[in-house]
């Protein structure tokens, strides 16, 4: 079967993640964590790339950097895992450096530096014919990709997105986003005040979405499929010890992305992207240890899933 060409478009930066005993963390001066540091390239619009075209996808990747250090270490090491390079744009003054802190509970506390990326945005022109060619638009919730959203619409793509933390329907920074993706994707954190299937159907009825995929951390994944016009729930699994699971939401979506394209039933999808997100937690950096499409079917043969029909609507 042909490669599926995968437009990814949002947020690279420099990942460093300490791991620390616990939270909170009392004030010393100074400490000697050995091999307790992981510093490498990051972003949303980097791991989906990666884990994509460790996957078997093409990928054309556009973002924004700054001309310094940490962007050209960036673009460099872009080239090293394959990915073209050509669309990402020196137009920061800074390049988006992350500091992760991981307790030995793996609770991750995150400081994300964003310097002015939010303050720019990307020229449809410069990226029609990317977007043209693509099987599907990867629109991260970056302000830079509001400018592509309708434009892409318009050309006929399917669009996907990452909506992340949210807490209302009509979150006033995400609206957009939600409105234009096919496939969205968001997380449960945040959503204290609600029942989970009750809010994927309030988000349905406002934006019919293709499919919607409610990430749960360690209690698993929901799905809506409005095709199907059922929600599951699937539970989490582990194949192998757990290093930490920074970026577990980008290999998720990578993984249910690339396995949907190429026409498998949306729930299968769900359980090989599971697969794929517990083996990338046994390493750390957020865009380690992929596996390729291979890999995950010959691991997912080993795993027995526990799935559960929620409503159907």
């Amino acid at each position: 079967m042909k490669k599926k060409t995968i437009y990814v478009s949002g947020l690279l930066n420099f990942e460093t993640i300490l791991n620390v005993k616990a939270f909170p963390i009392k004030y010393f001066p100074i400490d000697y964590p050995f091999f307790g540091t992981t510093s490498t390239v990051s972003g949303t619009a980097y791991n989906i790339s990666k884990a994509m075209k460790t996957l078997g996808d093409k990928i054309l990747l556009s973002s924004h950097v700054g001309d310094d250090l940490l962007g050209r270490t960036i673009i460099l090491e872009a080239k090293r895992s394959r990915i073209n390079t050509s669309n990402i744009k020196l137009s920061l003054e800074s390049t988006p450096n992350t500091v992760v802190l991981v307790d030995s509970a793996m609770n991750a506390q995150t400081y994300c530096d964003l310097k002015d990326v939010q303050e720019v945005t990307s020229n449809f022109l410069e990226e029609k014919d990317k977007i043209e060619e693509a099987d599907l638009v990867v629109l991260c919730n970056n302000n830079f990709n509001r400018s592509l959203l309708s434009k892409a619409k318009e050309l006929g793509k399917k669009i996907a997105t990452d909506v992340h933390i949210i807490g209302r329907v009509d979150d006033p920074f995400n609206e957009d986003f939600m409105k234009y993706a096919d496939i969205l994707f968001l997380s449960s954190r945040g959503l204290t005040d609600y029942n989970y299937e009750d809010f994927l159907l309030e988000i349905y009825n406002k934006y019919h979405n293709e499919i919607i995929i409610l990430g749960e951390g360690r209690e698993g994944a929901m799905i809506l499929d409005s095709k199907k016009r059922i929600i599951y729930h699937i539970d989490a699994i582990t194949v192998r010890e757990i290093v930490n699971t920074v970026g577990s939401r980008d290999a998720l979506v990578s993984a249910f992305l690339h396995f949907y394209l190429k026409g498998i039933d949306s729930l299968e999808c769900l359980k090989l992207a599971e697969v794929f997100t517990s083996f990338k937690i046994g390493a750390s950096g957020s865009a380690q240890g992929f596996l390729t499409e291979s890999g995950v079917k010959t691991l997912a043969k080993t795993v027995d899933f526990a799935v559960y029909e929620i409503a159907r609507f």
